[in-house]
Formats: structure tokens, sequence, C-alpha cells
């Protein structure tokens, strides 16, 4: 059809063609995608609910936009859509090429290309790469997880549990298809679950390598199940981001006024505690100590690696940001 696509943070892989693609639509969207997203005529939406984080809070798409939505639900999942078609997404795309016949355009239409978005190739990673270090000398977040992507194995399944980090892994690490990203702790709207989804995928998919990116306070939350995790993971890389906080609870609420300290934890080294169990690990502080890991990584060796990494409060992500703004203007609405 000559159109751009963007995906919901669940269907990350799901297209293939770099030339058309954007990326995440929404909070995880890069600057100039979202832009690009915001810029569209009309937005053809098949399967994505439309929630609060897939349009950022109301302001993905632009005010002229004509948003049609096809789904399987009876309704409109959002009032922002101006056409509903309730089918089978396959059955619904064929139908609508079958219609569109050889009226099909082979390039894309004069307004992207007018719009330097002919081809889009790798703007869904322009994101900044951040610093080696922030400035209170822990890791850049953003620098981290760039540097992750090129150290981890290709072939492999990304879990997540909840909390601030979860910007980083669906933005900065790639999955080759939508079935190897699990955002356990996205669905669920809480932390904690991270190390025993990271079992069921271990098990679901045992021939790749389990890649689970938790918090300091997930993963304290589900420490008994680190144990399991170690026993029953054949290859698998523990990802903490270990900031010595709730993250996602400084970045919404201290900064508005509550009290930081209940926020706060002591700082526990995760390293230490995957040994104690039989795993391997190491304190992560700069980004030359990933060398660690990808020593580790190259013997080929199976069991379970866990990256204590040492990340910075400073460096906030950008859908945090919108979520806090979103919040404030909800509010101010409700005083008015």
């Amino acid at each position: 059809m000559g159109a751009r696509t963007a995906s919901s943070a669940l269907g990350s892989g799901v297209f293939d063609d770099r030339a058309a693609h954007l990326g995440i639509c929404g909070g995880f969207a890069s600057d100039r995608a979202a832009a690009a997203i915001e810029g569209a005529d009309v937005v053809l939406v098949v399967g994505a609910g439309l929630n609060a984080f897939q349009t950022r809070f109301g302001d993905a798409f632009g005010d002229d936009a004509h948003v049609a939505q096809v789904d399987v639900a009876p309704a409109p999942t959002n009032p922002r859509v101006d056409a509903h078609l309730r089918a089978d997404a396959r059955l619904a795309a064929e139908a609508l090429l079958a219609s569109l016949g050889a009226r099909r355009p082979a390039r894309p239409g004069a307004g992207w290309a007018g719009a330097g978005l002919a081809d889009v190739t790798g703007i869904h990673d322009e994101r900044p790469d951040g610093d080696a270090v922030a400035g209170d000398a822990r890791l850049d977040p953003r620098s981290l997880f760039r540097a992750l992507e090129r150290v981890l194995p290709a072939d492999r399944v990304v879990v997540q549990d909840g909390g601030h980090f979860i910007g980083w892994a669906p933005t900065y690490l790639s999955v080759a298809d939508p079935e190897r990203l699990v955002m356990v702790g996205t669905a669920f709207q809480t932390i904690g679950l991270g190390l025993p989804s990271a079992v069921g995928a271990a098990v679901a998919r045992p021939e790749t390598t389990t890649v689970l990116v938790t918090g300091d306070g997930g993963a304290l939350m589900g420490l008994a199940d680190l144990d399991t995790v170690v026993r029953s993971v054949r290859r698998g890389v523990i990802v903490v981001c270990n900031d010595a906080a709730y993250g996602a609870e400084v970045h919404q609420y201290a900064v508005r006024g509550v009290a930081e300290e209940p926020m706060l934890i002591e700082q526990a080294d995760f390293a230490a505690l995957g040994r104690a169990l039989g795993a391997e690990g190491a304190v992560i502080e700069r980004l030359d100590d990933l060398a660690l890991l990808e020593a580790w990584l190259a013997t080929g060796a199976e069991g379970v690696f866990v990256a204590d990494c040492r990340v910075s409060r400073e460096v906030v992500a950008p859908y945090i940001v919108e979520i806090r703004e979103a919040a404030i203007r909800a509010a101010a609405a409700a005083i008015d």
C-alpha cells in the first residue's frame, strides 16, 4: 500500500521491511518516528488495543488523522477511532489488498517522500546512545543497553519484569519476532514476576538464550525464584538494572513531593546472590565490565549469568516523563 508500518511493543519483530518500518508506536517510539506517526493522514490499526501507552496518552496521532481500527472487539477500543471494522486481522488484510488490486502503489506516496521519509531504515533505532556513565558515576542505562544489543546472542527471548527500566529493553534490544519479547511487568502492572516468567520462557524455548531484564526491587521481591531459574534455565542471562531504588516511584512521585526515602533500597549484590545458588555473575559498574559476560557467552557454556548492572537514577526513560506529564495534566484538569 506504500504505507509506513509501526507496531505495538509486543508486536516488535513482526515487520521485516526496514525501509518502511517506523518501529514501536507510542511511548517507546524514537523522536523522529513519533513525529512521522503523528504526521500520518490515515492510520490503519490492526489488532492493537490503542491503550494509553500505544497512543502516548492521546498524542500519538495528529488531530486531523483518520483512524480506522480492525479488531475482533465488537466496538472501538479507543474514542480516537473514526471507523471500526469487526474482523479477523488476516482476513481483513487480505480483503483490503484484494479490493485495491492493481491500484496498490509500488513506492511510498509523495507525502512520505516529501517529508524525507521515503526510506526510514534505522529510524526505529534513532535513540540517544547515552554516556558511558551518568553524573552520579553510575552506568547510563542507554549506553548499557546499546552495548547489550551487541553483546547478547541474537538468538534470544527477552523477558522483562516491571519497573522504570521497562523503557530500555524494547527500544534498544532487537527481537526476531513478537513471540520473543515477554513484557510480564507491563501486562500485570506489577513487579516481582520476572524471575518466574523467565523459567516459563526457557521451558517454552529451550533452544534459545533466555534474557531476563529486571530491576533490583522486582528481583528482591521474587528472589526465591532465582534458585529455580538457576536450576531450570538451560542458558540464560539475568540483567539487573540496579539503581538502589524503586525507580518508577522515584521518577513519578518523589519529583512531585512525595517522600523519597521509602522508595530507596539498600545496594544489593545480585551477582553474589546468583553465585551462591550456582550461577556465574559479575557486578557491572563500567561498560568494560561487560567483557566478563561476553567471555562467558563465548564459551558456549550452559547455565545462567547474573549481570548486576549498577545504573544511574539520573537518566529518566522518556515514557516515564510522558506518564508524569499526563498525570499532572489530569490533576490540573480535575482541579479546574
